[in-house]
């Protein structure tokens, strides 16, 4: 795992070294083992290298004696092996034994044609120098991060991170409102778009060239309609038991893949279904008396940990276990230098403890396997229930209003507050309002009320929404089920899921695998029937099926969980003063942009207990923190 950056400038077909290394400075904590610099007239490729193939070979960026191409990439080619042996039956003559060689060639003699080919996450950017071209593509899911600018006329940027490219003083820094409205409204920015104005994103299955004549041009090697309707060709008429196999099969092979390595492997273990599963692939894959080093972490003061589950799990497959404990100490000391890490808000308070469960397994490991993907793929989340709610259920809402609606289920002896979130999803007047609101904690009077200075017109309430809306469009002719996990495919599995498995985990220098986002795999699990998917109300049903033979039967049947910190209650505690201090301070983005009284009044609210109000509270002291402590501190460092 590694960071690239770099950029092209045909104005004057040279590139300034200085900019180059401050670009790879601003990459350091994703690649501590080495680094280093391509320049070759208007192009400059810069690359910080965390070793895990070949480690003693494959320096970049690389190019070949007498080459054409030269390449930064970072991530992980899983088949290499095979495309290697592919490449010498051509006469190809390999020098290292990484990945990264395997992949230079490729691109060297296929451009764009070789990335379907690619079984991997990866980012990568390559340079044809005599025809004066460069190539950048994403991994399928979006394992990797890739941005890019064009700050004028024959100029492209680009980088693993943000600040990468705000090294180059062309790049514009302005504030993006738009993306700000997402990051509020869904805590993560989607599609193309970046909380910097001169940024954007390459999308996952992605790929861009830029050269002299036709400046940018933008294709796709990957789209998911397509890929789960060829395979739902192939398995037309298949019964469930082969059906289950197949899937199994397609699972321990890619665990089977994603341990290839020549340095330790772990593995994250939560104690839920997913983290479970893949430590028992892991175990059938390894030799008995072979040591697996698996980490987990919890919050001080939890009543609902799962660490006693992640020991069940450890202790029935003899693995090295090490737990860590993270309180509101590390949210205190860790918020703002997390939040340059993502170069934006943290999404959610499982960021931090990742980090430091990170911080932990870096001791011992450079690699991990991680349990993200599953529930988009396999419609694993609670919300997969209520894809295509009744309408005797959204009449009702409409008449009780959401709020009420969660009191009333709070006196049941429900979760008032889980309930709220779900009852204003399934009161969206129409179904693209419904699938937004689901990881929203706000629905559109709490942003005004809020926020009055982003306006949220109608218009700007749309754009918000606009990655969703064109994700649901290209699946319209599909069921409802599929059309959730669609627009979650699109949107908050790369937008927050994989960026934060990807930040978190980079800020240790250590690199996170994720065996469910095998694109095989998860073609596959879309394309499944919704029977298999969802069946007696438990979601992830065919993985569940997988996991009778390995897993204790406590953790195949218990109910999904998640990272939940007490933040309601730490914020009446240990954090209530950081929290007074970002968001009534006026100095920040409160002062620019929120209403002081109606902030108050959240905070008045969580306060007395009157609410819990500790995730929307989450939400606006991290936009705080980084809006105050980044995006402000970054442009009085450069002014």
């Amino acid at each position: 795992m590694c960071g690239i950056a770099g950029y092209v400038d045909f104005s004057r077909d040279a590139v300034d070294q200085h900019i180059l290394s401050a670009m790879t400075r601003a990459l350091a904590r994703r690649g501590p083992d080495a680094s280093g610099i391509y320049t070759n007239g208007p192009c400059g490729l810069a690359h910080t290298r965390l070793s895990i193939i070949d480690v003693a070979g494959s320096s970049q960026p690389m190019a070949l004696p007498g080459g054409d191409v030269t390449i930064a990439y970072n991530g992980e080619l899983y088949n290499y092996r095979e495309l290697r042996g592919e490449l010498e039956a051509t006469g190809e003559l390999f020098r290292t034994h990484g990945d990264t060689e395997v992949v230079l060639r490729a691109i060297g003699k296929e451009w764009t044609a070789a990335l379907p080919r690619f079984d991997a996450m990866f980012a990568l950017a390559a340079w044809d120098g005599p025809r004066q071209r460069l190539l950048l593509a994403r991994d399928a899911v979006g394992e990797k991060p890739l941005f890019y600018a064009t700050p004028s006329p024959g100029v492209l940027v680009f980088g693993s991170e943000i600040k990468a490219l705000l090294e180059h003083p062309l790049v514009n820094r302005d504030l993006d409102e738009d993306a700000l409205r997402q990051a509020l409204r869904f805590r993560a920015v989607y599609g193309r778009d970046g909380l910097s104005q001169g940024v954007r994103q390459l999308e996952p299955g992605a790929w861009l060239t830029f050269d002299r004549e036709a400046g940018v041009t933008t294709g796709r090697f990957f789209n998911l309609a397509d890929e789960v309707a060829q395979v739902r060709r192939g398995i037309r008429g298949v019964d469930d038991e082969e059906l289950i196999r197949r899937g199994r099969d397609l699972f321990m092979d890619s665990v089977r893949q994603r341990l290839l390595a020549d340095v330790p492997v772990g593995a994250f273990l939560s104690g839920g279904l997913d983290s479970s599963l893949i430590v028992a692939a892991m175990r059938g894959l390894r030799a008995p008396n072979e040591q697996i080093q698996t980490f987990s972490v919890g919050f001080a003061g939890d009543p609902h940990s799962e660490l006693k589950y992640a020991e069940t799990v450890a202790d029935a497959f003899h693995t090295q276990h090490r737990p860590v404990l993270v309180g509101p100490d590390a949210y205190i000391s860790r918020l703002a230098e997390l939040s340059a890490c993502r170069d934006g808000p943290v999404s959610q308070p499982a960021d931090v403890a990742i980090a430091e469960m990170s911080r932990l397994a870096k001791e011992s490991v450079k690699v991990v396997l991680s349990g993200e993907g599953a529930d988009e793929i396999f419609a694993g989340y609670p919300k997969h229930g209520f894809a295509d709610p009744p309408w005797a259920i959204r009449s009702a809402l409409t008449i009780l209003q959401p709020a009420r609606a969660a009191k009333i289920a709070g006196m049941l002896g429900l979760n008032s507050r889980r309930a709220l979130v779900a009852f204003r999803a399934m009161a969206g007047a129409n179904e693209i309002d419904r699938l937004v609101q689901w990881f929203s904690y706000f629905d559109r009077d709490g942003l005004r009320d809020l926020f009055p200075g982003l306006g949220w017109s109608d218009s700007e309430m749309t754009r918000s929404a606009a990655t969703q809306a064109a994700a649901l469009e290209a699946v319209a002719g599909e069921g409802p089920l599929f059309r959730m996990q669609a627009v979650d495919f699109a949107t908050w599995l790369p937008g927050n899921m994989l960026e934060r498995g990807d930040r978190m985990t980079m800020a240790e220098g250590l690199e996170a695998r994720m065996p469910f986002l095998d694109k095989e795999l998860a073609a596959f699990g879309m394309a499944l029937p919704d029977r298999l998917k969802i069946r007696g109300g438990v979601g992830k049903w065919i993985v569940r099926q997988w996991a009778r033979e390995l897993l204790p039967p406590e953790i195949i049947n218990r109910p999904k969980w998640g990272f939940r910190a007490p933040l309601a209650e730490w914020f009446r505690g240990p954090m209530r003063d950081m929290l007074y201090g970002y968001l009534t301070d006026g100095n920040g983005l409160v002062g620019r942009y929120g209403e002081k009284d109606a902030v108050l009044e959240l905070l008045r609210s969580n306060d007395t207990g009157e609410a819990d109000a500790g995730e929307p509270l989450w939400t606006l002291l991290t936009a705080e923190v980084w809006y105050r402590e980044v995006f402000l501190a970054r442009r009085l460092a450069a002014a």
